[in-house]
């Protein structure tokens, strides 16, 4: 079981909270945050190419895709947990990626098996990323069986 999640940005700018929710994570499966250099261009269009051209070539054909896209589906923590599992049983592999300023390329959302929603808000990269690693977290704890997801 492992999980790659996908983000437009710098590598060091991971914080702490997010460093102890990785090795929360990291307990249950293996688990990293993969920084993608920005396209930084202006024209909306030639960046989500530029951006969505670096993505796809670090996904393999048999990874389970997931983006994060405000058009995507709402899940509970439960619903969330439900298809982590499944995806872990058919493919091994999760990869999750955050778009950048102008959000993801329509071939990357073509690609996805699963379009995930915080909400219809925008959100920084940063609270994205901890949400999403509180969520992974949510998700093994609850496929695990523990007692950490209360209803």
């Amino acid at each position: 079981m492992k999980i790659k999640i996908y983000y437009f940005g710098k590598a060091n700018e991971i914080t702490s909270w997010e460093q102890t929710h990785l090795q929360r994570i990291g307990f249950r499966c293996s688990i990293e945050t993969i920084a993608l250099n920005q396209a930084g261009l202006k024209n909306k269009t030639l960046n989500l190419e530029k951006e969505g051209q670096a993505l796809l070539k670090k996904i393999d054909p048999q990874d389970f895709f997931v983006v994060l896209d405000e058009t995507g589906k709402n899940l509970d923590s439960v619903q969330i947990a439900e298809k982590f599992e499944s995806a872990f049983v058919t493919h091994g592999t999760i990869c999750i990626a955050i778009g950048g300023a102008f959000g993801l390329s329509p071939s990357v959302i073509a690609r996805a098996n699963l379009k995930l929603s915080f909400g219809k808000a925008v959100w920084t990269r940063n609270l994205v990323r901890l949400m999403l690693l509180e969520q992974v977290y949510r998700a093994l704890e609850i496929n695990a069986g523990s007692n950490f997801h209360k209803v």
